[in-house]
């Protein structure tokens, strides 16, 4: 039997760390979650299988909505919403469409991420012969973001 203090890991732990990591949490947070050194959860990740893969889960969760969620913003989207207004001494309620535009940054974002060699912002120099579909891609993706939010103002 090794000797050395025991250990502070508890089972319950994982679950803890799989539900902070759909949250956001980083190691530092759940250290401070669990009372414990920020290296005791990095040892823990890395030494015992059902904490590294609850958080290992939880962060696949959380960042799966963001990549949804940045999807959503880069084209665009309708979300259902409920409307209060005072209308001749009545309350009334209103459901609606909102309609929001794709958002020009989390455009650029996601295609210099996805398509780096044709979105990055320094190109490698280039041969002479230009590719006119090149030039104006940034006053073309202006245009159709102004296109878009007339559609929406519609």
């Amino acid at each position: 039997m090794p000797a050395g203090r025991p250990t502070l890991y508890r089972s319950e732990y994982a679950e803890i760390a799989r539900k902070a990591c759909t949250e956001g949490a980083t190691n530092a947070t759940l250290a401070t979650r669990l009372a414990v050194a920020r290296g005791t959860v990095d040892n823990w990740i890395a030494t015992i299988p059902e904490f590294g893969e609850a958080v290992r889960k939880g962060r696949a969760i959380a960042d799966d909505a963001v990549v949804s969620a940045l999807y959503a913003r880069a084209t665009g989207f309708k979300q259902p919403a409920i409307k209060f207004f005072h209308y001749r001494g009545e309350t009334k309620r209103e459901e609606h469409t909102v309609h929001l535009p794709p958002d020009t940054h989390a455009c650029i974002f996601w295609l210099r991420n996805r398509r780096p060699e044709d979105w990055r912002e320094k190109r490698e120099a280039e041969p002479e012969a230009k590719d006119e579909r090149d030039e104006g891609w940034e006053e073309r993706l202006a245009a159709a973001d102004e296109r878009a939010r007339n559609v929406a103002a519609d």
